[in-house]
């Protein structure tokens, strides 16, 4: 193996007339740049002159296996099975088995374009790097990585393309070790900058084992502790037990010190789907503890928000929503509430509540049993209106099914009905209090006209025989007489 010193830098090629065995400079490196020396390789330097503009420039050609660093940053290495420098671009071109490594990265590719003056990297083929400090890692066919340097930036920058795999901690996540998780992106173009920030362009997925997402683009800051989703439209989705789906016209994703998603807001046409409920409205906005939402606030303008659970819907110009385990408990409807329910299948339309604000609270799910697919039922307990209070419900009689349900409407200034099993229990209704009962209707007997007639004593007859004897034709009418002729006058 060739020892000794190869100098790479931004002058002219001066070398000295001692042969191999003295090195070769190219002058003085600029002090913010690599110096590149090449401390060793396995073959010799072949240099040649190029004409140009600027003067003859000198090209070097080295191979056999090239290991190098930089004069003014030792930490710096660089090796690779050959290398070619061009004096007149300051660029180093590492070919196969490239491994490079600074103070912030190490990066592994089939070919590295080193462009010293810009302190500028490019990869190719089979890209691997990850962050020293962060523990960040990209996979990929190519890789731009902007190093830092005084003068030139002041923040590491790394592009690149074709759908690269990105595994992505933050400083933070480096203290917490194995025990921390990282955002598994992918993307068609992606951009990192220093330790924390990540973009991502066109069909993005963003992974985890408590949320999937999916959207055009998506932001991560891991320093601020937040990030957001735009265009597709964006989806979120929990994973678990209690899975859930959100969507909207852009979504923003709030995360704690540990980076564990703490809030998902979502802007525009926002839709949500649990496991017994759907909420929709202009904007919705969650708080969610591991991984599951326990409350969710609701408005917007251009779409009233509305919570439905089971049969039931409540409607508002505000929703507050709590629900622990992502199981709804309490719903609060502020501005022009109205709640809906249909009761039973023999009524043909909805039991409704109206007032200014609007209280719905739901049975625990340990208190009833699961349903066919092993998941808890919930009911409607108690429904209060305040304010403008009106209520219309209908009230079956257990002991009566055949009779059609009573409808009953109530004004009040609160209005609290207490469910049991379902339906209606008890109803208070407190100032200004007055309203209708109407009584049902029974129901009227169906008749069958294929029965047969009755008797006086209620008896059916016999039907008569049929009549089998021949029916005179009906008498001819009578010829009308003509009138006498009358003589004529003389």
């Amino acid at each position: 193996m060739r020892t000794g010193a190869l100098f790479l830098a931004l002058g002219a090629l001066a070398a000295t007339a001692a042969g191999a065995q003295q090195p070769l400079a190219v002058g003085p490196a600029a002090p913010r740049t690599c110096g590149v020396i090449i401390d060793s390789t396995g073959g010799e330097a072949v240099i040649i002159q190029v004409p140009s503009r600027t003067g003859p420039q000198r090209q070097a050609f080295v191979g056999g296996g090239v290991y190098g660093h930089c004069a003014n940053d030792p930490a710096t290495t660089m090796q690779s099975d050959s290398l070619a420098w061009y004096a007149d671009r300051s660029e180093a071109r590492f070919l196969r088995n490239v491994h490079f490594r600074d103070s912030t990265a190490t990066l592994d590719a089939d070919k590295l374009t080193y462009t010293v003056r810009e302190e500028h990297l490019y990869a190719e083929g089979r890209v691997y790097t990850v962050n020293l400090h962060t523990r960040s890692s990209l996979r990929g066919p190519n890789l731009d990585y902007r190093r830092a340097s005084p003068g030139i930036r002041d923040t590491a920058e790394m592009y690149a393309t074709s759908r690269p795999t990105i595994r992505f901690y933050s400083a933070r996540d480096s203290a917490r070790g194995d025990s921390a998780e990282p955002f598994v992106i992918v993307a068609d173009r992606a951009r990192m900058r220093g330790n924390d920030q990540m973009w991502g362009g066109g069909n993005v997925t963003v992974d985890r084992s408590d949320l999937a997402s999916r959207s055009d683009s998506a932001a991560l800051d891991l320093g601020a502790g937040g990030g957001s989703l735009v265009g597709g439209p964006p989806v979120v989705e929990g994973k678990g037990t209690n899975h859930y789906r959100l969507t909207g016209t852009r979504i923003q994703v709030g995360l704690n010190p540990d980076h564990d998603v703490r809030r998902v807001l979502a802007q525009g046409r926002a839709d949500a789907v649990g496991p017994d409920w759907h909420l929709r409205a202009d904007t919705l906005d969650m708080a969610l503890d591991s991984g599951k939402i326990q409350r969710a606030q609701a408005w917007g303008r251009t779409h009233r928000p509305d919570a439905v659970s089971g049969s039931y819907t409540v409607v508002a110009d505000s929703l507050d929503i709590l629900m622990p385990g992502q199981m709804m408990r309490e719903t609060w409807g502020f501005g022009h509430g109205r709640a809906t329910d249909r009761p039973d299948s023999s009524v043909t339309e909805d039991d409704w509540m109206v007032g200014d604000t609007l209280h719905a609270e739901f049975v625990p799910a340990d208190s009833l049993a699961p349903d066919s697919a092993g998941r808890k039922k919930q009911e409607l307990r108690r429904l209060t209106s305040h304010g403008s209070a009106r209520a219309l419900y209908h009230i079956v009689d257990d002991a009566h099914k055949d009779l059609l349900p009573g409808i009953n409407y109530s004004r009040g200034t609160r209005i609290a009905i207490a469910m049991r099993q379902g339906k209606v229990g008890t109803v208070d209704v407190v100032g200004q209090v007055d309203g209708v009962y109407l009584e049902p209707a029974p129901r009227r007997p169906v008749t069958d006209s294929t029965r047969a007639a009755s008797d006086s004593t209620g008896r059916g007859t016999a039907p008569l025989p049929a009549d089998t004897t021949r029916r005179a034709p009906p008498p001819a009418p009578a010829p009308r007489p003509r009138p006498a002729a009358r003589e004529p006058r003389p």
